[in-house]
């Protein structure tokens, strides 16, 4: 008789086991294969090593009703496992919630490292393989540092808690600290000695459960999902969250911010206006001349972002207040771009030069002149007179900006073309339609949305995923001379097929804003584009003079960049309107038209 033949029931004979076939030959489930490189990163190799145990009985923190004793060292080929038992002698009630102030458990390695129960949980992605070996992706939550392990379910005691810690790597050589705190249980922050050579050691002891296992191969094309409750003792101290994690970042910023340093990196924009962000980079021993960015010192950063603060903070400290950047500018020359008076004023009183032409014939002063600026430098010596067709031609362009003014109005991804003497019908005919069928209707009025988006679910197919595109509105809008302004949420208003269908006989031009970067825009007249330009940018010498009269080399907040570029297309198609919010606000009657295949692209 074996030794245990007389405590079970006769095989075949089990009521669960009524086929007498033995468990161990039924249907396999899951196959365990060979560890792979990825083995130990996260939790300890159970399933493939038996650890070597390295004991070390020691008390490594102590309270009034709570004791923290380090029992040991589990230790794998790569990797060990900290044993921790908590003793108390009052259980208390959770409420629940994973608190900062709970256990705090940590390791001060050889190499200097800290390594800690609090640091930052992550989220890593792994592959899984089925019965039938098809890969599935599969995302956990995963610990850095030392990694909490649940240690079981229901426990034997309410006075003893097992916390077991895993690091998933072996501990450098050198001296080596347990550090432990627990403040919730008034534990001071206690360090107990730690012999890593040891546990190096000890590595080499563990066992390989099997060793030359081989790759299980597919046996079926079923996924079998296995789930455990459970999870590492509640009084452990949490990690920070994201939100306290940034919120220390941040304060940390701020406290370095004004640490001072010998260099202007990191100022941004903001950081032009902060005085006080300056004088600590001053009093670290930064220059004023120094090269920031494109040949741009502090002076000529501070004068185009910063105002007249900070540029009395640098001016003792600059050698040339007319210093140029590459673009043969000074700083002057930014603030007068920036229109801050206070700035021009404050440059122009320690020296700088007024009316030395550094674009063309552009000085800081010349361009004061045409802004209501220009009292401040009109009596200055060396002062010019601008002609009279030279202020007619900008009042006539501040006008036009005036007239699609609208601060609500939103551009991106806009296109429009502005066709000259042309009325609503004939434009709807040079489309291609029938003027007839694309009467003029107050959007209200209208049985259609042109802001009607495509479901993204359907972009697939090309048909839908063009739609957008084949429909443009018409509406005519008033002037000396008038015309007519294309719209749609895309680009064909500025496309040359189309320009060129609507510009017979008179002048067109089409202009996109384009959301991933630039407003670009078309000419064309009689039915040929002539050209194709980026709107908006800063003039230079070579530029046309309508760059300059629809005021391209403003900077600033206050800036009407959009009504600009507008104004702009509208005075190249030769319009002059006196109100051209209501043919872009969806106040004026439109047509809606749908373009004919020959126009699309």
């Amino acid at each position: 008789m074996g030794f245990f033949d007389d405590l079970v029931y006769p095989v075949g004979e089990r009521l669960e086991d009524p086929s007498g076939e033995p468990a161990g030959r039924r249907g396999e489930s899951v196959l365990l294969g060979p560890p792979d490189e990825h083995v130990g990163r996260e939790r300890p190799p159970l399933d493939w090593f038996a650890p070597a145990s390295v004991p070390q009985p020691a008390v490594a923190g102590s309270g009034p009703t709570a004791k923290a004793l380090l029992s040991g060292w589990s230790v794998w080929p790569g990797s060990v496992t900290l044993h921790l038992a908590v003793h108390r002698t009052v259980h208390r009630q959770s409420d629940g919630r994973a608190r900062q102030s709970g256990l705090r458990v940590g390791l001060l390695l050889g190499d200097g490292r800290r390594v800690t129960s609090l640091d930052p949980h992550g989220t890593k992605s792994t592959t899984a393989l089925g019965p039938a070996a098809r890969p599935a992706a599969a995302r956990s939550a995963a610990s850095a540092g030392l990694i909490p392990l649940d240690t079981g379910g229901m426990r034997d005691s309410l006075f003893r808690t097992d916390v077991d810690l895993y690091l998933p790597e072996l501990p450098p050589s050198g001296a080596t600290r347990l550090v432990v705190e627990w403040p919730d249980e008034e534990i001071p922050e206690t360090s107990t000695p730690v012999d890593a050579d040891a546990l190096r050691a000890a590595s080499a002891r563990a066992v390989e459960v099997w060793p030359g296992l081989p790759t299980p191969r597919a046996t079926g094309d079923r996924f079998l999902v296995f789930a455990r409750w459970g999870g590492p003792p509640g009084f452990l101290a949490r990690p920070m969250s994201a939100y306290e994690l940034r919120d220390l970042r941040e304060r940390e910023e701020a406290r370095q911010r004004y640490v001072p340093r010998a260099d202007w990196e990191g100022l941004g924009y903001e950081g032009w206006r902060d005085p006080a962000l300056i004088r600590a980079r001053l009093d670290g021993g930064a220059s004023a001349d120094a090269d920031v960015w494109s040949g741009r010192t502090p002076l000529h950063l501070a004068a185009r972002d910063g105002g007249a603060a900070s540029v009395r903070l640098l001016l003792p400290h600059v050698t040339d207040v007319d210093a140029s950047d590459d673009e043969g500018h000074t700083a002057l020359w930014h603030a007068a771009c920036e229109g801050d008076e206070e700035c021009v004023r404050t440059l122009i009183g320690a020296g700088a030069d007024v009316w030395t032409p550094q674009t063309g014939p552009w000085s800081p002063g010349r361009l004061l002149l045409t802004t209501p600026l220009a009292p401040v430098v009109a009596d200055l010596p060396g002062a010019v007179v601008l002609p009279d067709e030279e202020f007619a031609a900008f009042r006539a362009a501040d006008a036009l900006v005036a007239a699609f003014v609208d601060e609500g109005r939103w551009t991106e991804g806009l296109g429009i073309a502005f066709v000259r003497d042309l009325d609503g019908a004939e434009v709807v005919r040079r489309l291609g339609a029938d003027p007839a069928l694309c009467p003029e209707l107050l959007p209200k009025d209208a049985p259609f949305d042109d802001d009607e988006e495509i479901d993204m679910d359907d972009w697939d197919d090309a048909d839908d995923y063009d739609k957008s595109y084949r429909f443009v509105s018409v509406v005519e809008v008033p002037g000396d001379p008038g015309g007519c302004v294309i719209t749609q949420i895309g680009y064909m208003p500025s496309d040359e097929t189309l320009l060129g269908a609507v510009s017979a006989g008179t002048t067109a031009y089409g202009m996109y804003f384009n959301p991933k970067g630039g407003t670009h825009g078309t000419l064309a007249r009689d039915g040929v584009c002539v050209e194709h330009e980026e709107v908006g940018l800063s003039p230079d010498a070579t530029d046309p003079t309508t760059y300059w009269h629809f005021r391209f080399w403003q900077t600033g907040p206050d800036v009407p960049y959009d009504a600009r570029d507008l104004a702009y297309a509208c005075a190249a198609a030769g319009l002059r309107v006196f109100d051209g919010r209501p043919a872009l606000d969806g106040t004026a009657p439109r047509r809606r038209v749908e373009l004919p295949a020959d126009l699309v692209r």
